[in-house]
């Protein structure tokens, strides 16, 4: 399992390489993203410590990847029905966000900012622009750490939901990001 791990961190470290050899380079190797349906019959949710996310001050470019697989949920039953017939996650393996920050930040300036992501966000195949709220905090004339949180339409990404179970999944489904920063170093 370690080097399973390992090997799909080594092919995405790979597909940013070209990107993080800019100085302005801030990465996130074990970024959380968690996300939660609410329906009156069940509670779903599910969380991945595995996203990666790559941050640049200088352009305030922000890459993020997570594979589909890593989501682990507390039934393996929904989790073997979320990759197989929802997300499809061998057709569609990961989800991506790619975005640039709108405020512009002043990066040597500690606190906590309030921030929109403009970008793309692709699930399912299927990418959507968005404008994602959120906030960066700054340390030490850094950013440590970036959070969101944002709903998603299943229909928004092609996601269908099988009649039978329509009242156990929510359409929108809440997700939440929390990564946390280090200066890329090679």
């Amino acid at each position: 399992m370690k080097t399973a791990i390992t090997a799909i961190l080594l092919v995405i470290l790979s597909s940013f390489t070209m990107q993080t050899a800019n100085p302005n380079a801030y990465i996130c190797k074990t970024g959380k993203i968690h996300f939660f349906s609410d329906t009156p019959v069940e509670d779903i949710e599910a969380t991945s410590n595995a996203a990666f996310a790559v941050l640049y001050t200088d352009n305030q470019k922000i890459t993020a990847k997570v594979k589909m697989e890593s989501f682990a949920f507390e039934k393996k039953l929904m989790e073997e029905h979320f990759n197989e017939n929802y997300i499809e996650s061998e057709k569609y393996p990961y989800g991506v966000l790619e975005g640039t920050i709108v405020e512009k930040l002043d990066w040597t300036k500690d606190g906590t900012y309030n921030v929109t992501v403009r970008g793309s966000f692709e699930v399912h195949g299927v990418k959507q622009n968005r404008d994602i709220k959120g906030t960066v905090t700054i340390k030490g004339g850094a950013p440590t750490n970036a959070k969101a949180k944002f709903d998603v339409k299943l229909e928004d990404h092609k996601i269908k939901i099988p009649k039978a179970v329509i009242m156990n999944i929510a359409e929108v489904i809440t997700v939440d990001v929390d990564f946390n920063f280090v200066k890329y170093a090679k």
